[in-house]
């Protein structure tokens, strides 16, 4: 690995490793996402009460991480605006065999909880500083990739071994060209005035004020130099610890509900596990429209063009209630429909595909956004009335998040969309 001397970094390669550090932090939310929706529940077979209290906690840690990859992604894409560039919400879809973030050449993939998939993401979390990680991390590399099928990828040469190296050698370049902030962006960027996002974040317009938020993003996610703090990589080598102690005193507990992995609803993505049980895919495409729309209210929200104040506050609301009221909803609710004959045993799940490649053109209004989610909310009410085999429980649950979906409508303010359009 051969780092990138920071002084020589011009500013289009800058923005270039802010792009891989929104894509990485993106992808990182998506696949901590999917490992906690397969997470066993009360009820299922095997889990007493004591287990589900353990993977309840587990859910809540995943979910709280998710949140803080949430912010990170939000922090990359403000100082991207500070520096006069577009935001990135965009990335490829799964698996991503090669990893371009790391000399540990980590896949990107869509498993169930076990250990294997909390051991990926320790090691996509791990510190900086040479360590007991970097020989345990070099082999869950090699056994990530064998789970995938996959020939790991050729030894490429990589400007920066982790994501605190990325982050590093960005917050220098930043320090060395302060004048490459535009403090004119700042009414443009996403803080805690739109959404509640904690510690509060303020609109960058200082160098410095970027680099303090940069090493957040690298405290809250390596822990360095502290790794056992409340840190991500902490979080992770907790959770590992536990799955040891429960493998040797209970090795008949399976954490993890049996999903797929990489499930697939575009039959182009041929890297994917296809869904072939007509009722998980019509779940399964409403899944992906409505993350679709999420994806595009967060592109909308970060590149404002004459909507008011109100409406800003209103798309802000309804991109923070749209995770729990339906996004994280449905995928729970995917990973407990068959996959389909083809896959016997087995369970579908959230794929979170977008369309390859990214589409050009402006982003979407506020009243498109509007209609979408109603459109939406339309599509999971009718999947909930309709006797197309997927169970009367699936179908109280679509009734339900469809129901909740048509209360954010309102939302938008002012809204010209009608409940009845």
């Amino acid at each position: 690995m051969a780092a990138i001397e920071p002084a020589l970094l011009d500013k289009s390669t800058t923005i270039k490793m802010l792009h891989d550090a929104c894509e990485l932090e993106h992808m990182l939310c998506v696949q901590y996402l999917y490992a906690a929706a397969t997470l066993a529940q009360g009820g299922d077979p095997g889990i007493t009460a004591v287990r589900a209290a353990l993977t309840e906690q587990w859910s809540q840690q995943l979910t709280r991480i998710t949140v803080q990859e949430m912010y990170h992604l939000t922090l990359a894409n403000n100082i991207l605006i500070a520096l006069g560039a577009a935001p990135l919400l965009w990335r490829p879809n799964f698996p991503q065999p090669a990893s371009r973030y790391s000399d540990i050449n980590l896949p990107s993939t869509l498993t169930p909880f076990d250990r294997d998939t909390v051991n990926r993401f320790l090691c996509w979390e791990k510190p900086e500083p040479d360590g007991w990680w970097d020989a345990f991390c070099a082999e869950c590399g090699r056994q990530a990739h064998a789970r995938l099928n996959m020939a790991i990828p050729a030894s490429q040469e990589r400007p920066y071994g982790s994501i605190a190296e990325l982050y590093d050698q960005i917050k220098k370049a930043i320090l060395g060209h302060p004048e490459w902030i535009d403090r004119a962006s700042a009414t443009r960027q996403v803080t805690s005035a739109l959404i509640p996002l904690t510690p509060t974040l303020e609109a960058i317009t200082t160098a410095e004020q970027a680099a303090r938020y940069i090493d957040l993003i690298v405290l809250e996610g390596e822990g360095v130099p502290d790794w056992q703090s409340n840190s991500h990589f902490a979080y992770f080598h907790q959770i590992a610890d536990q799955l040891d102690g429960l493998n040797r005193t209970q090795p008949d507990f399976v954490p993890g509900w049996p999903t797929v992995e990489n499930p697939a609803y575009d039959a182009t993505n041929t890297g994917g596990t296809l869904i072939t049980d007509p009722a998980a895919r019509s779940v399964g495409v409403a899944f992906n429209e409505l993350y679709l729309l999420f994806v595009d209210m967060l592109t909308r929200l970060f590149t404002p063009d004459g909507e008011s104040a109100a409406q800003r506050r209103g798309l802000a609301r309804v991109i923070t209630a749209l995770m729990p009221l339906g996004i994280k909803p449905l995928a729970a609710l995917l990973t407990r429909l068959p996959a389909g004959a083809d896959h016997p045993g087995r369970y579908a799940g959230p794929s979170f595909e977008l369309p390859q490649p990214q589409p050009t053109g402006p982003p979407a209004t506020i009243d498109a956004l509007a209609g979408r989610l109603l459109a939406v909310a339309g599509r999971c009410r009718v999947l909930g009335l309709t006797d197309s085999g997927i169970g009367a429980e699936a179908q109280d649950a679509l009734a339900t998040i469809a129901a909740r979906l048509e209360t954010l409508v309102p939302l938008f303010a002012p809204s010209s969309v009608e409940l009845s359009a």
